[in-house]
C-alpha cells in the first residue's frame, strides 16, 4: 500500500516510455526477419551448384571427384570447369546422375571458348570424355531394374527368335498381361507374325546406358490404336549384362562400309622387326544402317554382312560431319531369309572422329 502513490505518479509517463520501446523493437525484429529469409533464400536458390554468387571450394570439388573413382589427371582437368561454372556443391553434382550431366554439358560447352587451338580443343574434349566414361562405367555396375514391368512406353527393345534372328522393336504399352511390342519384319518388309508361345530372348539399354536381357515367349496379339501389337509375357528375372566399357546410343543413319582385304606381309632382310599386316580396301561399296553407336563401335544392319574376324572400312555420319573409321568385325547377328546385324569395334578413329560420336552419344550436342 506505502508504493501506490509513487506507482500512480510514475504510470502514465512509464507506460508511454514502455509502448513506444515495444514499437521500435518489433519493428526491428521485422527487419532482422526479412534480411534472414533473404539469405535463406539466396543460399537454397545457389545450393544446386553453378550459379551468380556460387562459391567454389577447391578442396571440396577434388574430394567429391576422387571419391566418385576418378584419376588425379581427370580431377585437374575438370577441376578447371568446376572454377569457371562456380559449382559450388561438387559432392551433390556428382552423387546426382542429372546434376551430373549437366555440368558435363556445361564443361563441354566451356571447351570451345577457353581453348588456344582446335587440336587443344579435341585434347580437352578427350579428357572431358574419358571422366565421363569412367563415372558411366562405375554407375552401370550392377542393376536397378528387376522386371518388365518397370519399363515405359517407347523404350527401345531388341529380342532374338529362335535361329538367332536379332529384331529390333518399340515398347507400344506396358500392361498387367505383358509387353505390348511393335511387330517387326523380315528383309523383304513383310511382317512377321509370331506364333503364340514362341520363346524370345530380349534385351534393352536403360537411360543410364546399363544393359539388361531377360526371357520371354509370346502370349498374344491384340490392337492398338488399331494396329497389330505382339504382347510379350512379364518376366521378374530381369539380369544386367555385364557392365560396357562405354556408353552406346540407339539410331537410326545411313553409313557405307568397304571390305578390307589383310595379308601376312613379310620382313625384309634387313628388316629384324615384327612382320607387318598388309591391308587393302576393296572399291566395292555396301550400303548399311547404323542401328547404335559408342566409343567401342557400331551396330550396322545391312543385307551383306561380313564374318566375324573380317575387316572394314565405314564412312558415315554422327555428332556433325563425316567421319571414316577402320574396323573389325566382332559378331554377326543373322536376320531371316537375308542379311543381318554386324557388330564392329574400332581399330582406327581420329580423336576428332571419336569425341564427335561420344558429343552424339551423350546428347551434348543435340
Amino acid at each position: 500500500m506505502i508504493g501506490m502513490p509513487v506507482l500512480a505518479q510514475v504510470g502514465t509517463s512509464s507506460l508511454y516510455t514502455t509502448g513506444s520501446s515495444g514499437s521500435s523493437t518489433g519493428f526491428l525484429v521485422v527487419i532482422g526477419a526479412i534480411i534472414v529469409i533473404l539469405i535463406v533464400v539466396a543460399v537454397v536458390k545457389n545450393g544446386g551448384g553453378a550459379g551468380a554468387g556460387a562459391s567454389f571450394n577447391k578442396g571440396a570439388f577434388r574430394k567429391a571427384a576422387r571419391a566418385a573413382g576418378l584419376p588425379e589427371e581427370e580431377v585437374r582437368s575438370l577441376e578447371e570447369y568446376g572454377k569457371a561454372l562456380e559449382l559450388s556443391n561438387p559432392e551433390f553434382v556428382f552423387r546426382n546422375p542429372q546434376k551430373l550431366n549437366s555440368f558435363f554439358q556445361d564443361a563441354y560447352k566451356q571447351i570451345d571458348k577457353i581453348s588456344d587451338s582446335e587440336a587443344d580443343a579435341e585434347e580437352r574434349k578427350a579428357m572431358l570424355f574419358s571422366a565421363r566414361e569412367r563415372l558411366t562405367h562405375a554407375s552401370a555396375q550392377g542393376g536397378a531394374v528387376r522386371s518388365t514391368r518397370q519399363l515405359g512406353r517407347g523404350a527401345p527393345l531388341t529380342f532374338i527368335a529362335p535361329g538367332e534372328e536379332s529384331y529390333p522393336s518399340v515398347i507400344l504399352a506396358v500392361e498387367p498381361s505383358g509387353l505390348a511390342v511393335e511387330p517387326v519384319s523380315d528383309s523383304y518388309g513383310e511382317a512377321l507374325r509370331f506364333k503364340r508361345g514362341t520363346k524370345l530372348n530380349c534385351f534393352f539399354y536403360a537411360k543410364g546406358h546399363e544393359g539388361y536381357q531377360f526371357a520371354t515367349r509370346v502370349v498374344g496379339w491384340e490392337k492398338i490404336g488399331g494396329k497389330d501389337a505382339m504382347v510379350l509375357a512379364h518376366s521378374e528375372s530381369v539380369s544386367a549384362l555385364p557392365a560396357r566399357r562405354h556408353a552406346r546410343r540407339e539410331m537410326r543413319a545411313p553409313c557405307t562400309y568397304y571390305r578390307v582385304a589383310v595379308t601376312a606381309g613379310k620382313a625384309g632382310k634387313a628388316s629384324r622387326g615384327p612382320q607387318r599386316n598388309k591391308a587393302k580396301v576393296e572399291n566395292i561399296p555396301y550400303p548399311g544402317t547404323i542401328v547404335d553407336i559408342s566409343a567401342g563401335g557400331l551396330g550396322i544392319q545391312c543385307a551383306n554382312p561380313l564374318l566375324a574376324g573380317e575387316f572394314v572400312k565405314i564412312t558415315f555420319s554422327a555428332g556433325g560431319g563425316a567421319q571414316a573409321a577402320f574396323a573389325k568385325v566382332i559378331r554377326m547377328n543373322k536376320a531371316k531369309n537375308i542379311g543381318g546385324v554386324m557388330h564392329v569395334q574400332f581399330v582406327k578413329i581420329s580423336r576428332q572422329g571419336l569425341n564427335a560420336i561420344l558429343s552424339f552419344v551423350y546428347g551434348y550436342t543435340d
